[in-house]
């Protein structure tokens, strides 16, 4: 088990949204309430379809998709799940710093798509558990790396 502040990485290879789906469901199986899990890549290379995953293991029953036009949402589930898309926010810097209030906190596991350098101010907000990085691999092929913090101590 990784101790305090040891960063594991993996690298995985799905070729199936189902994949792509249960690695999500993977990880959120290590989350808290209080935890922000950042999810990185390009246009159509599976954030939303990843973050599905991760909000079916941790209960919720809804539609999850991606929130693109309205920052975020807030999922029922025995711990609430939010999942924020900042795509079409320049920087968080210049924004009210309540943007987020209702997404991220002590009660709430939260998924932020996009973070584009923003991970400082979203670490003043929730602990970044995890950083996910998904690639187009060729076809249904993705290449989705997972580097998160150990919470274990030594």
């Amino acid at each position: 088990m990784p101790r305090r502040n040891e960063v594991t990485r993996e690298r995985y290879e799905t070729t199936s949204t189902s994949q792509t789906e249960a690695l999500g469901a993977g990880l959120a199986a290590t989350l808290s309430a209080g935890e922000v899990v950042l999810v990185e890549g390009e246009l159509g290379a599976g954030k939303t379809t990843f973050v599905r995953g991760a909000c079916r293991a941790l209960g919720v029953r809804g539609p999850v998709t991606s929130p693109t036009f309205t920052i975020g949402q807030r999922y029922p589930a025995p711990v609430p799940v939010s999942h924020v898309d900042l795509f079409r926010v320049p920087g968080l810097r210049g924004e009210d710093p309540d943007l987020l209030a209702d997404y991220l906190g002590p009660d709430t596991i939260a998924f932020v798509e996009w973070p584009r350098g923003e991970e400082d101010v979203l670490a003043g907000l929730a602990r970044i558990a995890a950083r996910v990085r998904i690639a187009h691999g060729g076809g249904d092929r993705r290449v989705v790396e997972i580097a998160s913090s150990g919470t274990a101590t030594a």
